[in-house]
């Protein structure tokens, strides 16, 4: 159950509520932002409008061959959107944000989820978006090496922090602890000990 702010919790139990549920969506790509709200009229959230708009998600869909997706569809009645989709590569790429909020409780966010659009597609009635993680196999990760007794961290750098006369550091963890930076040390000493890496001993 998604935990939910002492005032949305008096809004929902009242027994005639004046607030309703929306679902606002940004769509962010290359700094512009698409501002929607599933709604009948625009809304307000801190200091933004968000534009009424017809759009509804689908259930996370989860196989043994894919990655989980959810399918976003946005009308596609008037066009607007596959017009800005076109001009922009399909947004594929773009970071989209779904916030659940109540309009009786100014600027308080219930549930805020965040997604990538892996893909697109269009009909007469509905642009269908892939909404994803950006997570990708053909990324590093980590996004440096990390070995039992090395340290990644620049000598005398922000991460390393040693501010003392030593002019050297061969960025092991015994040397780390000559000159009382140890825990700075940037390595894994809690990596079991073999490998070709383990030690630059």
């Amino acid at each position: 159950m998604i935990p939910l702010s002492t005032a949305s919790m008096i809004e929902k139990n009242q027994i005639s509520a004046t607030g309703v549920w929306l679902m606002l969506l940004d769509i962010t790509y290359n700094k512009e932002i698409v501002r929607l709200v599933n709604n009948t009229e625009n809304i307000q959230f801190k200091g933004n409008t968000y534009i009424a708009f017809p759009f509804h998600l689908a259930d996370v869909n989860k196989n043994q061959t894919d990655l989980p997706n959810v399918k976003l569809s946005v009308s596609n009645v008037t066009r607007t959107i596959q017009r800005m989709a076109e001009t922009n590569k399909g947004f594929t790429g773009a970071d989209v944000v779904i916030r659940i909020v109540n309009t009786s409780i100014p600027d308080v966010c219930e549930l805020e989820e965040h997604f990538v659009i892996t893909g697109a597609q269009a009909n007469a009635e509905w642009m269908e978006f892939t909404l994803g993680t950006d997570f990708s196999f053909n990324r590093r990760f980590p996004l440096i090496r990390v070995m039992k007794d090395f340290c990644p961290f620049k000598f005398k750098g922000v991460q390393c922090g040693y501010k003392g006369d030593a002019g050297e550091c061969n960025k092991t963890l015994a040397r780390c602890r000559e000159l009382g930076n140890s825990t700075r040390f940037g390595g894994e000493p809690t990596i079991p000990q073999g490998g070709l890496y383990a030690s630059n001993k």
